[in-house]
């Protein structure tokens, strides 16, 4: 369970006045800072390094304890800490509920009185915006990084190699990586195979589709299997449909790793490092894994391949609705804008990330400095970032009641529909009988139904909110969706 915040008691001890005659001593702020996020995992992850950093700086004056769990463990206990308004003083959002609905409950402060103008300006340009980590005007969140890429194409140079294929030119058509994947597997005789992932974690397994089909219709990459064009599920269009037939193609052939309905990231990752398949489509995070469950691998990173080899595009927001906040409750709340600033939200934090290959920073300059990059393939993986990323629109400025709307779904995927499309599409690989087509305007219109029933459900209650707030016709995947954009929007 998590401790809550410090209340001002600092280490429990009384100030010992025949120490200091006449005068009483100032107490130790001690700050906690509770998540699940791995950059506080072990002694010598980043978020440990500079906590201890800060903490010999500020010795007897401010201490700051780093309580982490695991995600699921977390959430139960974040949840108990709101229940006894005993939280810590920095927390994480738990999963399921944004920044809004934190701050309308009275849980989190506001941290414009205790970091700097220069603080905030350091962040790259659209990390702070109203109804998303700002209300009314004031701060309460802050981007942890910066662009994340969801879907990824990693290929294994050895495997292609290996096959006669060239090493230096993945592919970049449906048909090629299909064409490839066959060649592989043919002469890999039943040892390598052209496509791995993991499907031992379905709900991850839209991304996937989500990367084949980002040149034909608009993706958000926090939303997959979403238009945000038209303000509905896209699971049957043709595009989402096509690109699961090309995976059952590649099952039929062959060319698919049996062990893939079943298995984890980390086995994904070891079995791509060690040269066993040569293509995965997964994440942005997937690369700094990959170096450390299969450092030997000899991998590229690509886009990933789409229908006809045009130039995918995906949306993003780096603001976001979830991440660390200041509670309401702390009486530290000056010490804890100190420690923000100068090391969990600093530019020497935000190194760390560059340099363990998890991600890009929310902070440009960095993002820019070569010298930071932790081997060769992070200039290519950055390069991918800026190349297919554009600003995308967000419902939650559009009308923050949104969140509201959310909340009832519990997220954009609505994973409370059973079975998830990841179940969907593990079943439509493994039953060659099932209709993609049938299977997939079914769970189209489940999940059209879940957001209008949500949407009906809170305008009940007097909310204005509606289809139209989920709805941006004008938005162009090619070109970032600016201020403009949503101005026009409402004329």
């Amino acid at each position: 369970m998590i401790s809550g915040c410090s209340n001002g008691s600092g280490n429990g001890q009384k100030p010992d006045p025949t120490q200091n005659p006449g005068t009483e001593q100032k107490k130790e702020a001690v700050i906690t800072v509770a998540g699940f996020d791995d950059f506080w995992k072990g002694e010598d992850s980043p978020g440990m390094v500079i906590t201890k950093q800060f903490n010999e700086k500020y010795k007897g004056e401010i201490k700051v304890e780093v309580r982490y769990m695991p995600t699921s463990e977390y959430n139960t206990a974040i949840q108990a800490s709101i229940a006894s308004n005993d939280l810590p003083d920095i927390f994480l959002s738990p999963q399921g509920m944004d920044a809004r609905q934190i701050v309308e409950n009275g849980w989190a402060a506001p941290l414009d009185e205790f970091v700097s103008a220069d603080w905030k300006n350091q962040f790259m340009q659209g990390s702070f915006q109203e109804g998303v980590n700002m209300i009314d005007g004031k701060t309460y969140t802050w981007p942890l990084r910066g662009l994340n890429h969801r879907s990824m194409l990693y290929y294994n140079k050895k495997v292609m190699r290996d096959a006669g294929l060239d090493p230096e030119k993945p592919p970049v058509t449906w048909d090629e990586l299909r064409a490839m994947s066959k060649v592989i597997t043919e002469k890999g005789n039943g040892k390598t195979f052209g496509l791995v992932f993991a499907g031992g974690e379905p709900v991850a397994l839209d991304q996937m589709i989500l990367g084949l089909t980002a040149s034909k219709v608009p993706t958000q990459g926090d939303m997959p299997g979403f238009n945000l064009q038209n303000g509905t599920y896209l699971f049957d269009t043709p595009e989402w449909i096509g690109a699961i037939e090309l995976l059952q193609g590649m099952k039929q052939d062959g060319s698919i790793m049996p062990a893939s309905y079943s298995m984890k990231p980390a086995e994904a990752n070891v079995y791509f490092g060690e040269n066993l398949a040569a293509f995965l489509i997964d994440p942005r995070h997937r690369m700094w894994q990959i170096k450390r469950d299969a450092p030997d691998a000899e991998f590229g990173i690509a886009a990933v391949p789409q229908q006809d080899g045009e130039q995918p595009y995906y949306g993003y927001t780096v603001a976001n609705t979830a991440g660390y906040m200041l509670s309401a409750t702390s009486e530290n709340k000056e010490a804890a804008g100190k420690y923000i600033e100068e090391a969990f939200a600093s530019k020497e934090f935000f190194k760390s990330t560059i340099q363990s290959g998890a991600s890009l920073s929310p902070i440009d300059e960095l993002n820019a400095d070569e010298s930071l990059y932790p081997y060769p393939e992070y200039k290519v993986f950055f390069n991918i970032h800026q190349d297919t990323m554009r600003e995308s629109p967000n419902y939650a400025i559009a009308n923050p009641e949104t969140a509201l709307v959310i909340g009832e779904l519990g997220h954009i995927r609505q994973t409370k529909i059973k079975p998830t499309f990841g179940e969907l599409l593990l079943n439509l690989l493994v039953d060659d009988k099932l209709d993609a087509a049938a299977l997939m305007k079914d769970y189209a219109s489940k999940m059209n139904k879940g957001l209008q029933d949500a949407i009906d459900k809170v305008s009940a209650t007097g909310v204005k909110v509606s289809r139209d707030d989920f709805t941006f016709p004008n938005w162009d995947p090619t070109k970032d969706y600016t201020q403009s954009d949503y101005d026009a929007l409402k004329k």
